[in-house]
Protein backbone atom coordinates (compact mmCIF):
# COMPACT_ATOMS: atom_id res chain seq x y z
CA UNK A 1 0.00 0.00 0.00
CA UNK A 2 1.17 3.69 -0.95
CA UNK A 3 1.11 6.26 2.48
CA UNK A 4 2.46 9.49 2.21
CA UNK A 5 4.18 10.33 5.38
CA UNK A 6 2.81 13.27 7.73
CA UNK A 7 6.02 13.78 9.88
CA UNK A 8 9.24 12.49 10.21
CA UNK A 9 10.02 8.52 10.90
CA UNK A 10 13.05 7.21 12.00
CA UNK A 11 13.31 3.30 12.98
CA UNK A 12 16.16 0.71 11.85
CA UNK A 13 13.97 -0.48 8.99
CA UNK A 14 12.43 2.80 7.61
CA UNK A 15 13.12 6.56 7.54
CA UNK A 16 10.89 8.75 5.82
CA UNK A 17 10.46 12.62 5.84
CA UNK A 18 7.54 14.34 5.58
CA UNK A 19 5.54 14.50 2.23
CA UNK A 20 7.58 11.65 0.87
CA UNK A 21 5.89 8.65 -0.70
CA UNK A 22 6.19 5.24 -0.21
CA UNK A 23 5.32 1.37 -0.74
CA UNK A 24 4.89 -0.43 2.32
CA UNK A 25 3.06 -3.97 3.41
CA UNK A 26 -0.58 -3.74 4.18
CA UNK A 27 0.25 -4.76 7.63
CA UNK A 28 3.10 -2.09 8.27
CA UNK A 29 1.01 0.81 6.24
CA UNK A 30 -2.38 0.26 8.35
CA UNK A 31 -0.06 0.21 11.44
CA UNK A 32 1.81 3.56 10.32
CA UNK A 33 -1.63 5.26 9.48
CA UNK A 34 -3.64 3.96 12.76
CA UNK A 35 -0.35 5.99 14.64
CA UNK A 36 -0.90 9.11 12.59
CA UNK A 37 2.36 8.85 10.94
CA UNK A 38 1.21 7.82 7.35
CA UNK A 39 -1.72 8.68 5.28
CA UNK A 40 -2.94 6.47 2.40
CA UNK A 41 -2.52 7.92 -1.13
CA UNK A 42 -4.90 7.42 -4.19
CA UNK A 43 -7.42 6.59 -1.33
CA UNK A 44 -10.22 8.90 0.14
CA UNK A 45 -9.18 10.65 3.58
CA UNK A 46 -11.41 9.26 6.69
CA UNK A 47 -13.72 12.17 8.07
CA UNK A 48 -12.25 13.21 11.64
CA UNK A 49 -15.99 12.08 13.09
CA UNK A 50 -15.68 8.51 11.49
CA UNK A 51 -12.27 8.35 13.51
CA UNK A 52 -13.61 9.17 16.53
CA UNK A 53 -15.10 6.98 18.79
CA UNK A 54 -18.93 6.74 19.57
CA UNK A 55 -19.69 8.85 16.71
CA UNK A 56 -20.62 6.65 13.80
CA UNK A 57 -24.48 7.01 13.28
CA UNK A 58 -25.44 3.51 12.71
CA UNK A 59 -29.12 4.36 12.14
CA UNK A 60 -30.20 6.09 8.86
CA UNK A 61 -31.69 9.81 8.97
CA UNK A 62 -35.31 10.47 8.78
CA UNK A 63 -36.49 13.83 7.09
CA UNK A 64 -38.68 16.49 9.42
CA UNK A 65 -41.85 15.16 7.14
CA UNK A 66 -41.43 11.49 8.25
CA UNK A 67 -40.59 11.99 11.94
CA UNK A 68 -43.34 14.32 11.45
CA UNK A 69 -46.05 11.77 9.93
CA UNK A 70 -44.64 9.25 12.31
CA UNK A 71 -45.62 11.24 15.24
CA UNK A 72 -48.97 11.95 13.91
CA UNK A 73 -50.05 8.75 13.12
CA UNK A 74 -48.85 7.55 16.89
CA UNK A 75 -51.08 10.50 18.55
CA UNK A 76 -48.06 12.42 19.62
CA UNK A 77 -48.53 14.77 16.81
CA UNK A 78 -49.98 18.26 18.97
CA UNK A 79 -49.11 20.73 16.17
CA UNK A 80 -45.28 21.28 17.20
CA UNK A 81 -44.02 18.51 14.84
CA UNK A 82 -46.51 20.18 12.05
CA UNK A 83 -44.97 23.34 12.20
CA UNK A 84 -41.67 22.09 10.40
CA UNK A 85 -43.17 21.14 7.76
CA UNK A 86 -43.31 23.67 4.95
CA UNK A 87 -46.52 24.95 3.58
CA UNK A 88 -46.63 22.69 0.09
CA UNK A 89 -46.04 19.85 3.12
CA UNK A 90 -49.17 20.64 5.00
CA UNK A 91 -51.12 20.82 2.04
CA UNK A 92 -49.94 17.33 0.47
CA UNK A 93 -50.53 15.78 4.04
CA UNK A 94 -54.13 17.30 4.61
CA UNK A 95 -54.43 15.95 0.95
CA UNK A 96 -53.66 12.72 1.74
CA UNK A 97 -56.33 12.79 4.28
CA UNK A 98 -58.53 14.17 3.16
CA UNK A 99 -58.52 17.16 5.64
CA UNK A 100 -59.68 20.82 4.09
CA UNK A 101 -57.82 23.75 4.39
CA UNK A 102 -59.08 27.07 4.20
CA UNK A 103 -58.02 28.89 1.16
CA UNK A 104 -55.10 31.20 1.23
CA UNK A 105 -54.38 30.36 5.15
CA UNK A 106 -51.26 30.72 6.47
CA UNK A 107 -49.25 28.60 8.25
CA UNK A 108 -50.28 29.01 11.35
CA UNK A 109 -54.11 28.77 9.72
CA UNK A 110 -53.30 24.96 8.04
CA UNK A 111 -51.64 23.47 10.83
CA UNK A 112 -54.63 25.40 13.13
CA UNK A 113 -56.88 23.65 10.69
CA UNK A 114 -54.93 20.03 10.63
CA UNK A 115 -54.70 19.47 14.55
CA UNK A 116 -58.29 20.52 14.84
CA UNK A 117 -59.24 17.76 12.02
CA UNK A 118 -57.41 15.20 13.71
CA UNK A 119 -58.75 15.72 17.34
CA UNK A 120 -62.10 15.65 15.89
CA UNK A 121 -61.64 12.22 14.03
CA UNK A 122 -59.88 10.45 17.28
Amino acid sequence: MRVQFTRAVASPTLAARPGQIVDLPDVQAQQRIDAGHAVAVGQPKPRLRDRLPGRRRTEPRTSAKESTVSQTRDGAGDGKALEKLTVDQLKEYADERDISLPDGGRKADLVAAIVAALSAGE
